[in-house]
């Protein structure tokens, strides 16, 4: 929780939709609906699916998006257990995307706590080798007086991290977005906030916030840059 994964992945969305880029888009995790809530078409499951059928349901939009060519972009729940269940029973996942010309790409949101890295751990075990892989080191999470080198020294010397990072994964830091509540207030895209827009409020953001989040998308353009091929 709170590690920024939301966050992370409506500004993947947006990235990617301003491209107009062909997207699928799902909101798997059960305990948070924000992605499906921010932006427009996102698929989600029933609420009171069980773990079988939620397999079920992942199995087919996966394979809907191989049979119609379309890159899937997916918010799975750090507790959600869809994706390593879908690994176990196939292990040459993604091997079979590759083989279709897709790539496998995962991103991981951590906070400076060890317990953010039990996801990623998992999979590892699992024996789960996506195409890519990016560890995104959410900024927010910083506590006030340290640095962010300060606060994520420890997990970046865990034994998961550089497991991971052996293996071709990327650590990206992800800035803190100051203007966070008024643009959750009004439920506003990133981009929309900038422009003026008014969402579910009476009034657009301020000028001085309106600049933060614009800063704040620099920042994120800049320090993604090394892994924006990885996006659809």
């Amino acid at each position: 929780g709170k590690t920024g994964k939301t966050t992370g992945i409506r500004w993947l969305a947006e990235k990617t939709l301003l491209n107009g880029t062909p997207l699928l888009m799902a909101d798997l995790d059960t305990t948070n609906d924000t992605f499906s809530r921010y932006i427009e078409k996102v698929a989600r499951p029933p609420e009171a699916i069980d773990p079988a059928m939620s397999l079920k349901w992942l199995d087919r939009l996966l394979q809907h998006s191989l049979t119609q060519k379309i890159s899937a972009l997916i918010d799975l729940g750090g507790g959600d257990t869809t994706l390593r269940r879908l690994a176990v029973e196939l292990p040459d996942l993604v091997a079979l995307f590759e083989a279709q010309g897709f790539a496998v790409v995962l991103f991981h949101t951590v906070g400076p706590q060890e317990e953010d890295l039990s996801p990623l751990a998992t999979l590892q075990g699992l024996g789960l080798k996506p195409t890519a892989s990016a560890i995104i080191l959410n900024e927010a999470m910083v506590d006030v007086g340290e640095t962010r080198d300060m606060a994520f020294a420890r997990i970046l010397r865990h034994s998961a991290l550089r497991h991971a990072i052996s293996e071709g994964a990327v650590p990206v830091f992800m800035p803190r977005l100051l203007a966070a509540q008024p643009v959750e207030i009004r439920r506003l895209k990133f981009h929309d906030a900038v422009a003026g827009k008014t969402g579910r409020a009476d009034t657009p953001l301020g000028p001085f916030d309106r600049a933060r989040v614009r800063l704040w998308l620099e920042a994120m353009d800049a320090n993604f840059a090394g892994v924006s091929s990885w996006l659809p």
